[in-house]
């Protein structure tokens, strides 16, 4: 009997334990994770066709043009809007995580959402290139300037 009262208070204890964690605590004025911010700008970019040479990329053909704003923290968030012939055709939402992958997705001017995926070729110096695997563009490249704000 005396082994049943024990559990059964040792579990009414560990079950109201995640109620005593979530009390609200009397000093709201520190704020001990605040988000990193470390840079954020704009970007210009494109999809289309390419090959590498002479130690870099060469464009051979655009199918679409990409500009909007980048924020830089733990990762690089790209969003703007994809153009042809001077028409937008879509937006871009893309994250570039790890200095490696590139995942987002792409919304074209009905709605419909395609998911974008892609393994970075070159990211330096402001500027990457990267070899996308899907995507609703019908390219398999996309490269970008980054230009921080002041």
């Amino acid at each position: 009997m005396k082994k049943t009262l024990f559990i059964i208070g040792l579990c009414a204890v560990l079950l109201s334990m995640p109620t005593l964690l979530a009390l609200p605590t009397m000093n709201k004025t520190s704020q001990p994770f605040l988000p990193l911010k470390m840079s954020d700008g704009t970007f210009v970019g494109g999809f289309g066709r390419g090959h590498w040479g002479n130690g870099k990329f060469n464009i051979d053909n655009v199918y679409a043009y990409t500009n909007g704003v980048y924020t830089s923290s733990g990762f690089l968030k790209i969003s703007g809007e994809i153009t042809k012939n001077n028409g937008k055709i879509g937006e871009i939402s893309a994250f570039i995580i790890g200095n490696k992958v590139i995942f987002g997705h792409t919304t074209n001017n009905n709605g419909q959402q395609t998911t974008i995926f892609g393994i970075l070729m070159e990211n330096e110096n402001n500027q990457f290139v990267s070899r996308i695997f899907i995507s609703s563009m019908h390219s398999p490249y996309m490269w970008g300037l980054l230009i921080p704000n002041k």
